[in-house]
């Protein structure tokens, strides 16, 4: 509708400043010539907008001018109610201030969607953890976001896969939570890096300020990250016979990824058990699934997992004597 439009194209402007015709356009989905049409309307309404031409010009308000208008749809409170959910934004230190921020939004909100809010509120919650997942502890966290947000380096002792603890200074570039496991995207000696945050076992608030890039773009850096990641991912394919009884348990340990790549042999074995071959990410994912079902799952292929099994089983018996 055209009066959500004109909303829209007011709230970016107070939020966003100056914007071209093209800006508008490409964000709400309509030709620049529909945008000219609709900053005419809000100017002939009274909104004080002005264009400026040249280099950098655009479309702003002038200065100062704020609307209290917020014009919000019932879809758009449903939207928002959820994200009030423990999560990441608690991870940051930040639980107390989004309260406040939606105190503040109810406040503004019209009384006739207080109720909705609330509805939905005690209707929806969001989780991002996995069944029998613990969330890794980040202590760290807090004081690695005030850096980001004041600009400022950091100094940081870091646990390596080895074991062995590096210090590193770092310029925050931002965050990525992935489900529940937090990670920092910075720079070290002007090489972008990333770090899990659990893994971080002090930190040190440095004065010199941070070399963020402006337009650095933590999504896009992530996305592009994880797809040369999936890339260079070679899948571990294992051949296995499961008992009848094996196949709750082994749904109940392996995550979505490996039972999708389940493949069923047509004919089973004389013992009533299933041919299957699944694909893991590594021989250890592969070695660990295998010894949490036991005695109801044989690995038929490769050799080197059967031995890596037998070896561990070995080393548990004797543990055991």
């Amino acid at each position: 509708m055209r009066a959500d439009r004109l909303l829209t194209i007011l709230l970016l402007l107070q939020v966003r400043g100056r914007m071209t015709a093209q800006e508008l356009a490409e964000r709400l989905e309509v030709s620049e010539r529909t945008i000219y049409r609709d900053l005419q309307a809000l100017s002939q309404a009274g909104i004080p907008v002005y264009a400026e031409a040249g280099t950098g010009g655009g479309y702003s308000l002038v200065e100062q001018y704020q609307t209290r208008l917020t014009g919000f749809t019932k879809s758009e409170v449903r939207a928002l109610a959820p994200s009030q959910s423990p999560g990441p934004l608690h991870d940051l230190g930040l639980g107390s201030a989004l309260e406040a921020a939606f105190l503040k939004l109810e406040a503004v909100l019209s009384p006739h969607w207080h109720g909705d809010m609330d509805t939905v509120k005690r209707s929806i919650h969001l989780d991002s953890t996995g069944w029998l997942w613990a969330n890794e502890p980040v202590p760290f966290l807090p004081l690695l976001n005030e850096a980001l947000w004041l600009g400022q380096k950091v100094e940081v002792d870091y646990c390596r896969h080895d074991g062995q603890i590096r210090q590193r200074i770092i310029d925050p570039y931002g965050f990525v939570a992935k489900s529940t496991v937090w990670y920092l995207i910075g720079a070290v000696d002007d090489q972008i890096r990333l770090f899990r945050v659990s893994r971080v076992r002090a930190v040190k608030l440095l004065a010199e300020s941070s070399q963020r890039p402006r337009d650095f773009d933590v999504r896009v850096y992530w996305e592009t990250w994880k797809r040369t990641l999936e890339a260079s991912y070679t899948p571990y394919v294992v051949r296995l016979r499961l008992a009848p009884e094996g196949i709750q348990k082994l749904f109940e340990i392996v995550d979505e990824t490996v039972r999708t790549s389940m493949r069923e042999e047509p004919i089973g074995d004389d013992q009533g058990w299933h041919l299957i071959s699944m694909t893991f990410s590594s021989l250890l994912h592969a070695q660990a699934v295998a010894m949490g079902i036991g005695n109801l799952l044989e690995v038929l292929e490769p050799l080197e997992l059967r031995e890596a099994i037998r070896a561990q089983a070995q080393q548990i018996v004797a543990l055991y004597e």
